[in-house]
């Protein structure tokens, strides 16, 4: 009875040996190294606001995909490429579970099971995500999760750099782009304002179109003068047409009161000059357009006004003249011959003379005027082109200057951290972690003895002890 209950400890004791002995041994004790990593939801700026800079938009979206960054294959890929975990126990020699040795399968590849180790976990109502990876070595475990580290920041630089850098560059094509069609269009615009001899073009338009209009206005007043001097001539014409031209015949006077009858003033031909002047002024006087306080009005007024003095002079110097004539006048018969009325023939000559010097200087004036205009029309179209050319070089020196801030923007934040940094690198504990061992030791010297007394009571309820 003794033997069997020896016998049944002894069984006992050795499958609770054997259990514990593979728990030893088949349970490695495992090493967490944690590190963490914090993410702002808020972008400092260091002197301008840009878009880079402020609350971040969709900001657990971010930082899950910071995660996602983290545990992409392209940031482990790299992880796994450096040489010091490489160099890991944990690279180096995989562990292999007891199915897969049994089995002879190969070990799991490097990435996935860096993927299955390494833990990254946002911590909740925090800025912080957690980056944890577990391991038999402590030291390979810290190295692993620093590396990780490294690799996803250096990988989101490059990528931020990328952005900006592309940015960058691109505000650079543009600031010399600008600053090269500013200077070629400064060119352009200063031989724009050396061919017109001004900066202010409007000014220079402005005279030239009160000249073009003088002229103009001096050519309906000679057009005027030679309507006027063509009609006088008609009129003569009509009436050297409609003159009695008798033969001379000599008239007898029987009296010496008909020798003594007062002429007419149109018989004197210098009063028939003024009187056409006097009438030709009051004519282009009416048919003027211009304001009556406009400079040749006022001109012409006062040159009629000279005229009708000289006219009244004229007539003065008649009257006197007949005043004036001898008295004592012999009582003969005295005969007049048709030679005695006005001389139109010479009022012809005199009006057509007046009539060609008006049309020479209408010819000449109309010369002048197209000349004016030819020169009007090609200062305004270069005021126009450089007035373009002055709205398009002052629209892009507005975009210069929009770029050139926008680039010293971009230098000057440059420099500012940004949203995500490294609060505390990879700290591994002396001690394991979550080491199972002794609670399935101690689990399994329970269950040793439960089954030593469990058996014990069978074999005395069936009588063998």
């Amino acid at each position: 009875m003794i033997k069997q209950l020896i016998l049944l400890f002894f069984v006992f004791f050795l499958v609770a040996a054997l259990v514990i002995a593979a728990i030893w041994t088949q349970l490695i004790p495992e090493y967490r190294a944690e590190a963490e990593i914090r993410v702002r939801p808020i972008v400092p700026y260091l002197v301008f606001r840009t878009e880079d800079s402020g609350m971040i938009p969709l900001y657990e979206s971010f930082v899950n995909t910071q995660v996602s960054i983290m545990r992409g294959s392209t940031v482990l890929q790299r992880v796994l490429d450096q040489r010091e975990v490489r160099d890991t126990q944990w690279y180096n020699e995989p562990p292999k579970s007891l199915i897969q040795r049994l089995q002879g399968k190969p070990p799991v590849p490097p990435v996935e099971r860096l993927r299955n180790f390494l833990s990254i976990q946002p911590r909740s109502k925090s800025e912080i995500i957690d980056v944890i990876f577990t391991d038999s070595n402590a030291k390979d475990a810290r190295i692993i999760v620093d590396t990780v580290l490294d690799q996803y920041f250096k990988y989101i630089s490059e990528k931020s750099n990328a952005a900006k850098d592309h940015l960058y560059r691109q505000l650079i094509d543009q600031y010399k782009s600008l600053d090269n069609e500013i200077k070629g269009q400064e060119m352009i615009s200063a031989q724009l304002r050396r061919s017109l001899g001004t900066g202010t073009p409007q000014q220079l338009i402005s005279s030239k179109r009160v000249r073009l209009d003088e002229t103009q206005a001096r050519l309906s007043e000679l057009h005027q003068s030679i309507a006027v001097l063509e009609w006088k001539r008609k009129k003569l014409e009509d009436l050297m047409k409609q003159e009695i031209t008798p033969e001379r015949n000599d008239v007898p006077v029987d009296s010496i009161v008909q020798m003594e009858k007062k002429p007419k003033y149109h018989e004197d031909s210098e009063w028939r000059a003024l009187d056409i002047n006097v009438r030709t002024i009051q004519h282009n006087l009416a048919a003027s357009e211009f304001d009556p306080n406009n400079p040749e009005i006022i001109r012409a007024t006062k040159d009629m006004g000279f005229a009708k003095e000289l006219l009244r002079l004229r007539e003065t110097q008649l009257d006197e003249q007949w005043r004036d004539r001898p008295k004592n006048v012999p009582e003969v018969p005295i005969t007049i011959t048709s030679d005695s009325g006005p001389d139109y023939e010479e009022d012809l000559r005199t009006l057509e003379f007046q009539l060609a010097q008006v049309k020479y200087e209408e010819q000449l004036l109309v010369e002048e005027f197209k000349k004016q205009q030819a020169e009007f029309q090609m200062l305004f179209e270069n005021a126009q082109l450089l007035e373009r050319e002055n709205n398009s070089l002052q629209h892009k020196r507005d975009l210069f200057k929009a770029v050139r801030q926008r680039l010293d923007q971009k230098n000057m934040e440059r420099i500012v951290p940004g949203p995500i940094e490294v609060l505390t690198r990879a700290f591994a504990p002396s001690e394991p972690y979550n080491d199972r061992r002794i609670l399935y030791t101690a689990i399994v010297l329970i269950l040793d003895g439960l089954g030593i007394i469990l058996s014990a009571c069978l074999l005395h309820r069936n009588g063998f002890l």
